[in-house]
């Protein structure tokens, strides 16, 4: 006799459930999941968005 479900029977119905997640999924909510890596800055490119003059402190003119 039976009881309950075996390792075999959980495998499967996962395998089934995470199926199912993989073919309702929303095709916006896939766009938005998917965005661009972070940009990386320079030092110069920091203080010109802080309202540092770079030429003033550098000394180049």
């Amino acid at each position: 006799m039976n009881r309950g479900r075996d390792r075999r029977q959980v495998k499967l119905d996962d395998q089934q459930h995470y199926k199912e997640l993989e073919e309702s999924h929303d095709a916006k909510a896939s766009e938005r999941f998917h965005t661009p890596a972070y940009q990386s800055y320079s030092v110069e490119d920091y203080l010109r968005k802080m309202g540092v003059d770079i030429k003033e402190v550098t000394g180049d003119e």
